[in-house]
This record gives C-alpha cells, sequence and structure tokens, in this order.
C-alpha cells in the first residue's frame, strides 16, 4: 500500500511538474504574460494613464498596442487564451491595471454567452504565473477558488501526452505559437495559413450569470476611477451572411448594454474577407490586425487622457 500510495504522489508530482514549468502551450502563454506585464509597467512608471485591453486570443491578435501608443493611445494588449476561461483571463488583464486606467473588454461572443468559468489550462496558467496568490485587482475576477480543481488541473491528460508524443516524433513545432511573434504591447501574431470555418449564425445572448459578474468588475473599477466598455471581437462571416450575422451581433450587444458600455463599432464584430484570417475564426493576420487597430482610432480617441 505504501508503495502504491509513494507511486501515486510520484507521478502527480511529476504531472504538476510537467504542467507548470514544461508544458510548451503554458511556457508560451506564461513568456506572453510576461511581456505584456512589462510593457504595461512602463507605462505606469511614466505616469501614463492607459487603455488595458482584456479577453481571449481573439484580443490578442486583433488588437496592436504598439500603433495605438504611436497615435498617443498609450496601451496594452492583454488578451491570453480563451481555453483559460473568462475568470483567469479577466485576472491576467486586471493584474495590470492601475487607477485611472481605461478597461476595454473584449470577451468573444461566445465566452460571453457563458457563465464565467477557470479551466483546467487556466489554473496551470494561473499557478505557473503565481497570479493565482496574488492580492490586487486580480483577485475581483477569480471570487472563491475550488483548491481542489486546481490541484487536479495539474495533469497532463492522455490526450495531451499523445499529442506532445506525436510532435515529438514528427519533429514538428511543440505548439504553434512562437514567442519570438509576441509583438510589442501584447500582440500575438502567427506565421501559420489554416483554412478557417464561417462564424455560426446563431442568436446568442448574454448569460445572467456573466452579467452579474461583469457589473460587479465594472462598479469596482468606477471606484477607482477606470472606466470600463466592451468592444466586440471581429469573426469570419461569410459574405452572404453578412447582413444576418450584424443584426444578431446588433441585439446581443444591445441586451449586452445594460450592463456596461458599449464601444460602437460600425462593423459589429463582422467581417467577410477570409484571407484577413491566419488560422482561426478570430485570428487576424498581422497586415488585418493593423487595419483593425486603425479603425478603432476614433471610437478609443475620447479615453485619451495625458496624465492620471
Amino acid at each position: 500500500m505504501a508503495a502504491l500510495l509513494s507511486g501515486f504522489i510520484a507521478s502527480y508530482l511529476i504531472g504538476a511538474f510537467y504542467s507548470l514549468w514544461v508544458n510548451p502551450e503554458i511556457r508560451f502563454w506564461k513568456e506572453a504574460y510576461r511581456q505584456k506585464m512589462e510593457w504595461s509597467e512602463k507605462l505606469s512608471d511614466n505616469g501614463q494613464a492607459k487603455l488595458v485591453f482584456i479577453g481571449g486570443s481573439s484580443t490578442a491578435f486583433q488588437i496592436d498596442a504598439e500603433m495605438l501608443m504611436a497615435a498617443g493611445l498609450p496601451t496594452v494588449n492583454m488578451g491570453m487564451h480563451a481555453g483559460m476561461g473568462t475568470r483567469a483571463n479577466a485576472a491576467f488583464g486586471l493584474s495590470a491595471v492601475k487607477p485611472g486606467d481605461t478597461v476595454i473588454w473584449a470577451f468573444e461572443k461566445g465566452r460571453m454567452a457563458s457563465y464565467p468559468e477557470i479551466t483546467d489550462l487556466g489554473y496551470q496558467a494561473l499557478l505557473s504565473t503565481g497570479l493565482l496568490f496574488g492580492s490586487g485587482l486580480e483577485k475581483l475576477p477569480l471570487g472563491r477558488i475550488s483548491w481542489l480543481e486546481a490541484f487536479k488541473s495539474l495533469r497532463p491528460g492522455l490526450a495531451h501526452t499523445a499529442s506532445m508524443i506525436a510532435k515529438l516524433v514528427s519533429g514538428g513545432n511543440l505548439y504553434r505559437y512562437q514567442a519570438h511573434l509576441i509583438r510589442k504591447g501584447g500582440s500575438i501574431t502567427t506565421d501559420e495559413r489554416r483554412p478557417v470555418s464561417r462564424a455560426e449564425l446563431i442568436q446568442l445572448h448574454p448569460d445572467h450569470g456573466t452579467l452579474e459578474w461583469m457589473a460587479a468588475m465594472c462598479a469596482a473599477l468606477s471606484l477607482q476611477k477606470s472606466p470600463s466598455a466592451y468592444l466586440l471581437p471581429q469573426e469570419y462571416y461569410h459574405i452572404s451572411d453578412k447582413k444576418t450575422g450584424m443584426e444578431q451581433n446588433r441585439q446581443f450587444l444591445e441586451e449586452l448594454s445594460h450592463t456596461v458600455n458599449i464601444l460602437n463599432d460600425p462593423m459589429l464584430g463582422v467581417q467577410t474577407d477570409e484571407k484577413s484570417f491566419a488560422d482561426t475564426v478570430s485570428h487576424l493576420t498581422e497586415k488585418a490586425r493593423l487595419e483593425r487597430t486603425r479603425g478603432l482610432f476614433s471610437l478609443l480617441k475620447p479615453f485619451a487622457k495625458t496624465e492620471k
């Protein structure tokens, strides 16, 4: 029995070590977070009030902070992996927010239509960066932590293990995104090009629990003189679906507007140029990211502040 227990403990510790320090996916996002925070802290140290974009990877691939900075809008792109869950994404983003900063929420529509969560990947990322033990604004979106779920998450799983073995055998990249493609300010790009599926024409509605969760965060930000607003990320829609997609998104934003201010992007999250997307329905190419960011100048200019 003692040998069995020792074996179990040893296997768990090996899995935990791999999950926190070896897993290529975690290592990439940990490095991305480090670079984002380094940029953010430089802005704050210079006394600059900044825009903080918070969301999943669609945020990371769609907003160019360096371009906004050049246009007089100090910005950090805190977009992380949507698969970590919105609670984790919000915690990473809010850890960069100082009093007087402006928060631009940019969670994917599907995430806003689901109850806020922390996935296994989210727990792994929060633990590997130490943010799970933070004491700042990041505590607000995390709420009450399930330490049992956190410890259970530190297992790579059979599917992940098989995938890593296959990549090692084939000699391919162990993770599809590479650290050298993290841009100044926190945006991310990729050289990969894959066929992208079109956005589904389904009328989604903001989840009631998510609305309450977001309202609490917006209220807390307001107390420290940090305004906030929501920007709908772009997705690929076939040209024949454009009108319906824009109307569905308009209705979604109308429901959301009762909880958070909305940035009235005339594109309403609809992009019909398939060549603007790199490898998923919401990951823009580098060129498209710059075009997307340029198109937001007029919406974001009212948030410009010369100092805190």
